[in-house]
């Protein structure tokens, strides 16, 4: 990308238009806001741009309509379309009348967001290095735009309920985890490495990324079989526990499974929860598998699952530290443990502890949150419930929720919000 480019936004909300402003400060960009499509007409009238991006849902005028009006005015710009699931026949609309180059789902990614303008810039500019005759690249252009309108009415409902499922999918499981760690008395730290550590293990030894997503939903879920046990048994130190109470602790990973049965997407989850307590030698449960024949997300769970009830006082009655667990990991390594994966484990542990890393994200109140701000951690409310998963975009409706939350508990609410790295 050379030179500075012109961008255009189209937004009724001045919110909106102030945190899509933030995202492309900048020498390499010319920032031009307008509040209706009436004043981004009036605006293009006089300026061409490079690109121009428009909400759907405006008063008076829509997005759809606007970028229709807006290439008689400017032919050449690449517009990009911000549209909600819900707007699904407007989009189809614009995408044909409005001849629209790329469309984005509410709420934006800011870094898809960037990358989609910077490419759009990009692709404008070699196309007006190689098709010096405008009136030919424009008549080259609706044509290819006539091909791909039949493709595009195919694909663009899958590709919206894609996002939005799989959006509300991560989200279900984070509640899931949420309501079983409400119910289980394991620290909230302890629940956090759990996932984490598995997730780390597992880039470590480079497993497929679809391979990474279920061991981190198994490791947020492996408590799941745990929810029905009394409390008698669930504040119980391992070492502590009688015959029958071991007995019946031991079958919280096959509960854990069964009870995932019914969602057949999370077949591979359940099976790496079952076989989370299989030994290596091949003496654990449920079935006695040994070796490579117990799955390795079930084998990275045990491992970090043990040392984590270690260190926090729920595998002995003491808890131990960070040596001696590790120590106690090496000791079963090759009877509990892979051997391989108890090396890699204490590797991760020992730089973990000489490099603690620090999150890319600052502590901001309320009132300071502006829409299009990403959420980096999880928010939880005072008595533990997840309200906003971490990688949310912030709304204005968003906003206002958490403000009647804080009013409501009398408690400020812990919300770290993702920094944004300085342009260049």
């Amino acid at each position: 990308m050379t030179d500075t480019a012109k961008i255009l936004f189209v937004d009724d909300e001045p919110q909106m238009l102030t945190a899509l402003s933030r995202v492309f400060r900048g020498k390499q960009f010319d920032v031009h806001t307008a509040n209706s499509g009436q004043e981004a007409l009036a605006i293009l009238e006089n300026s061409q741009f490079d690109v121009i991006v428009s909400d759907m849902r405006m008063p008076e005028m829509d997005g759809a309509t606007f970028l229709s009006h807006s290439i008689k005015l400017n032919p050449q710009s690449r517009r990009i379309l911000l549209t909600g699931y819900s707007d699904q026949e407007s989009t189809i609309r614009a995408i044909n009348d409005g001849q629209v180059h790329q469309y984005l789902s509410k709420p934006w990614d800011n870094q898809s967001l960037r990358e989609t303008v910077e490419a759009e810039i990009i692709e404008k500019q070699r196309i007006e290095a190689e098709t010096p005759d405008q009136a030919e690249h424009q008549a080259l252009q609706n044509q290819v735009i006539s091909v791909s309108n039949e493709l595009k009415h195919a694909t663009v409902l899958a590709d919206m309920a894609k996002g939005e499922l799989l959006n509300q999918y991560n989200t279900t499981i984070k509640v899931m985890s949420n309501l079983i760690h409400m119910r289980v008395p394991t620290p909230k730290d302890m629940n956090k490495d759990v996932v984490s550590h598995c997730v780390a293990l597992a880039k470590l030894i480079k497993l497929d990324s679809k391979i990474i997503t279920e061991i981190r939903n198994a490791a947020r879920l492996y408590q799941l079989g745990k929810i029905n046990f009394p409390e008698t048994l669930l504040n119980q130190p391992l070492q502590d526990m009688t015959k029958d109470m071991l007995a019946q602790y031991q079958q919280h990973p096959l509960q854990g499974a069964d009870l995932l049965t019914p969602l057949t997407s999370m077949d591979f989850t359940a099976k790496l929860i079952r076989h989370q307590n299989e030994n290596y030698n091949g003496s654990g449960l449920p079935e006695k598998l040994s070796k490579n024949k117990i799955p390795l997300g079930s084998r990275i769970l045990r491992i970090v699952i043990d040392y984590q009830q270690m260190i926090h006082g729920i595998y002995l009655k003491d808890v131990l530290s960070h040596n001696d667990a590790l120590e106690l990991l090496e000791k079963s390594s090759g009877t509990k443990y892979d051997p391989e994966l108890v090396k890699l484990y204490k590797k991760l542990i020992l730089e973990i502890s000489k490099h603690k890393t620090t999150e890319s994200d600052k502590l901001i109140p309320i009132d300071e949150i502006q829409p299009g701000d990403k959420v980096n951690r999880d928010v939880f409310s005072p008595d533990g419930i997840l309200l906003i998963a971490k990688g949310m975009d912030m709304t204005p409706t968003l906003i206002n929720k958490l403000t009647l939350i804080e009013a409501r508990y009398k408690k400020t609410l812990n919300i770290f919000i993702k920094t944004l790295e300085p342009a260049d």
